[in-house]
């Protein structure tokens, strides 16, 4: 058997194999995880950080720390995609069309833009890696934010864990943009440079705030991917046996 089905009852089928939908979620949120975390260690033990705190594309640096991140973040990229795409299969037929539809648009896009992100280190490519950036955390929150309001009778541990992750997303997404926009600003204008000239050194009284907040926001984005495990859970399992939907 060949081919790629994603409304196959069990999960998504890659060829002859069946990625099931409890490895599929499992593998959203915990492989970005492990990838950024290992990262950002071997940056910090290896001794190529330029201050602390920093953010967390600075551990995509040349070496083997650059490799974890990228591939890892590349092949959490696929995971992604697919876990939107699936939860659009489960939900289609239960769920407010129209939000869902739009929610897995921005899901697919979010995570198209995150494989790019892998490659578009900061180092080489910095306005493509801030374009990136924007849209993997502003789509992926606004993808939650649909996805959320577009399920009905969302599972009470999956909904609990979503608003707090949601909240506390939100809170460091604005707290991140507004401080390093302001650093930007004034030195743009002290220095009289373009923003994309001006060296990481220059801005770290805001990155001493806005690098945590990127942190924090980033476990609160996986947060709200693994929100989802209750429900798609759930509904992969009457998707499998209709006969138990009520």
């Amino acid at each position: 058997m060949t081919g790629f089905e994603v409304s196959h009852p069990e999960g998504v089928r890659l060829s002859s194999y069946v990625l099931r939908d409890s490895h599929l979620v499992k593998l959203a949120w915990l492989l970005p995880l492990c990838s950024v975390m290992g990262a950002v260690t071997l940056h910090v033990l290896l001794g190529n950080y330029r201050d602390v705190p920093f953010f967390i594309s600075e551990s995509d640096y040349p070496g083997i720390e650059g490799i974890v991140f990228t591939t890892g973040l590349f092949v959490s990229a696929g995971f992604q995609c697919l876990l939107a795409l699936r939860l659009y299969v489960l939900f289609r037929r239960r769920a407010k069309a129209k939000t869902l539809l739009f929610a897995t648009i921005l899901g697919v896009a979010s995570s198209s833009h995150l494989a790019v992100l892998a490659f578009a280190n900061m180092y080489d490519y910095l306005s493509l890696h801030v374009y990136t950036s924007i849209i993997v955390f502003h789509g992926g929150f606004t993808w939650a934010l649909l996805a959320h309001f577009s399920l009905p009778d969302s599972h009470p541990k999956g909904r609990r864990l979503r608003l707090t992750s949601l909240a506390i997303a939100l809170v460091s997404l604005v707290v991140m943009t507004i401080s390093i926009g302001k650093g930007v600003e004034q030195r743009s204008r002290e220095l009289g440079v373009e923003p994309d000239m001006i060296p990481l050194n220059q801005l770290q009284p805001w990155v001493d705030v806005a690098a945590p907040a990127e942190f924090i926001l980033f476990f609160a984005l996986l947060g709200c991917l693994a929100s989802f495990t209750w429900d798609i859970l759930e509904q992969s399992n009457q998707f499998q046996n209709p006969s138990i939907e009520s």
